[in-house]
């Protein structure tokens, strides 16, 4: 019983809502028409990718007969090549387009462009077989300007018992 007077008082707001509404004194003239459906474009599709290698680095280059060489080189299998103009290395997946060598950039046909690598400007440590002499100790000099005679360590007193 209870529960169908609870299904009762909720139909009876329902209906009252809805009757309330299209009644209502205060709306203007026309303020209860249905809205049109809105019609939402669907977003143009993203740009394909351009697909870049950051492990392929532009090393170099020369002209030889007229024809360009240009050095790559791949950071993750360390291993540098040489390529032509419109030549494809096949672990590349990309061939060489075009170079303009006043602005030194080698353009892919991938869309992938690359400009020549500039040198760190350092030198590399390379290990000798000579065997590093320690640094001589430092002369102490007195105020007078001559070499102060070397000090001698003091020898400590023996303890008693």
């Amino acid at each position: 019983m209870v529960l169908q007077f609870l299904v009762f008082v909720q139909l009876g707001l329902a209906l009252g809502t809805y009757l309330s509404a299209q009644s209502n004194p205060f709306l203007r003239p026309g303020a209860n028409k249905p809205q049109a459906p809105i019609v939402q474009k669907p977003a143009p599709p993203p740009p394909k990718p351009i697909p870049r290698n950051p492990n392929i680095e532009f090393r170099g280059y020369y002209e030889f007969h007229g024809e360009w060489k240009i050095a790559l080189f791949d950071k993750s299998k360390n291993f540098g090549f040489w390529l032509s103009e419109g030549e494809k290395f096949p672990d590349l997946n990309a061939e060489v387009e075009s170079f303009d060598p006043k602005t030194e950039v080698l353009k892919l046909n991938g869309g992938m462009t690359l400009s020549l690598k500039d040198s760190d400007k350092t030198t590399l440590p390379v290990p000798s077989g000579q065997p590093v002499k320690p640094p001589a100790p430092a002369k102490p000099i007195s105020p007078a300007g001559k070499v102060a005679p070397p000090i001698k360590p003091s020898i400590p007193l023996p303890r008693r018992r």
